[in-house]
């Protein structure tokens, strides 16, 4: 883990802290609000913070899957980048399926939409690069925590579903 990472996860940690204190103070903190304004505090630190203060030398890529040619280039960090990238936004496709009722395709658009705005920030305000290979990335990762999730409600009706009829089975003994 790089120190910009390191100091991206911090920078999360503390404003995730700075928005949910006021949430608990005045009793409004929900699990649901507690995990949005988590994510979001993340999200915002892994994308804008810290604050580049040397240009980028270029500020815009727009080559579908150079992340490919980064890699063979500058080694395991173009592919932890890329990796981390679809991590990111994994959460955004699980929130999207269990509380946004949102089909796959939504949740992509949305994730798209969600990595555009980022993207076109990161290009006008945060010194960094308008990169269409995180929009692919985010957008898999969005698509991905939707399946995810759905996958992960699939199981738990079976589990549900099984536990039940046992519970049948031994009541009727």
């Amino acid at each position: 883990m790089t120190n910009a990472q390191l100091a991206s996860i911090q920078w999360g940690v503390f404003l995730s802290v700075l928005f949910l204190l006021p949430q608990l103070l005045f009793r409004q903190l929900t699990f649901r609000g507690a995990t949005v304004t988590v994510y979001a505090s993340m999200l915002f630190a892994a994308t804008f913070l810290p604050m580049q203060t040397v240009a980028p030398r270029q500020s815009v890529q727009l080559v579908p899957f150079q992340w490919i040619a980064d890699t063979f280039r500058d080694g395991q960090i173009a592919f932890d980048q890329m990796t981390l990238n679809v991590l990111l936004f994994v959460p955004l496709g699980a929130m999207l399926m269990f509380w946004g009722r949102r089909s796959i395709g939504q949740a992509a658009l949305i994730g798209y939409g969600v990595s555009l705005l980022i993207e076109g920030s990161q290009l006008l305000w945060a010194n960094r690069i308008f990169d269409v290979d995180d929009l692919i990335t985010n957008t898999t990762g969005t698509a991905l925590g939707w399946l995810g999730a759905l996958a992960a409600v699939k199981v738990h009706a079976r589990v549900t579903t099984a536990a039940a009829l046992r519970r049948e089975l031994v009541s009727a003994r």
